[in-house]
């Protein structure tokens, strides 16, 4: 997908990491909820590192994937303190080998992956091998953490929706589509930075689908997770039909 190329260096001036910032202090509740110290973390689709960052706070070693080069190019300007390591790789299947031991996967004791990042998998097959290579890179009863849009959310907030803003010398247009058939949403988005005297336009189409959370939890099980916590995303409430976003917790078993 060409996706997040030109987008990248946008995305946190139009507040597009808002949403992953806010995840931290939220994954950190869920931290103490079951008691977890995870010493390292892996942040799937990391974007431009934001979500790494409020986790180095916290004191957790992480590490980001994404398959975007321009969005990996701002992560490492922004996490160079921390020494991050960053992986340009693309879901659903991806391997980390240890620089050690190429026939061993580098593990960690977290995996997260937040703010839609896991919608860009269209198929049930592209999410269960999500899943399964992100258990190949899990320690032994080490912890998944994502969130997701559901099918409501994009039936209600991406139906034929039309969003714009303005900010400083950038402006933004997203037009979105829902075909309630395959549960499939697409957003086309065109920007307007300022350059100079002159505006330069450029434009993306994004899909995304939703999954019921039968589905999401059954092809955890089958990956080999327990499934600890399936709440309404920012709070400890269950998960229901009519939640707009859900926060998965999961455990490696």
């Amino acid at each position: 997908m060409h996706i997040y190329k030109k987008f990248a260096l946008v995305y946190d001036q139009m507040d597009a990491d808002l949403h992953s910032k806010r995840m931290v202090p939220y994954c950190n509740k869920i931290f103490k909820n079951f008691k977890i110290k995870p010493l390292n973390g892996l942040d799937l689709c990391c974007g431009t590192g934001s979500a790494i960052i409020e986790f180095e706070k916290l004191g957790v070693k992480m590490s980001g994937l994404d398959q975007s080069a321009e969005m990996l190019a701002i992560a490492a300007k922004k996490t160079k303190k921390f020494k991050t390591t960053l992986y340009q790789k693309s879901l659903p299947k991806f391997h980390l080998l240890d620089i050690n031991d190429s026939q061993k996967h580098v593990q960690f004791d977290m995996v997260t992956s937040f703010y839609d990042s896991l919608n860009y998998m269209l198929s049930e097959n592209d999410l269960l091998k999500t899943f399964q290579s992100v258990h190949k890179h899990l320690n032994d009863k080490g912890w998944f953490i994502f969130d997701m849009n559901t099918p409501l959310a994009l039936k209600t907030i991406w139906d034929e929706q039309v969003y714009a803003g303005v900010k400083d010398s950038m402006a933004w247009v997203w037009q979105n589509e829902y075909n309630p058939k395959d549960k499939k949403a697409s957003v086309h988005a065109t920007f307007f930075k300022k350059q100079g005297k002159l505006w330069e336009r450029f434009d993306e189409t994004h899909y995304e689908k939703g999954y019921s959370n039968t589905v999401i939890k059954k092809l955890l099980k089958s990956t080999g997770f327990i499934i600890k916590g399936f709440y309404d995303c920012h709070t400890f409430k269950t998960a229901t039909r009519d939640s707009y976003r859900i926060c998965a917790v999961a455990q490696k078993k």
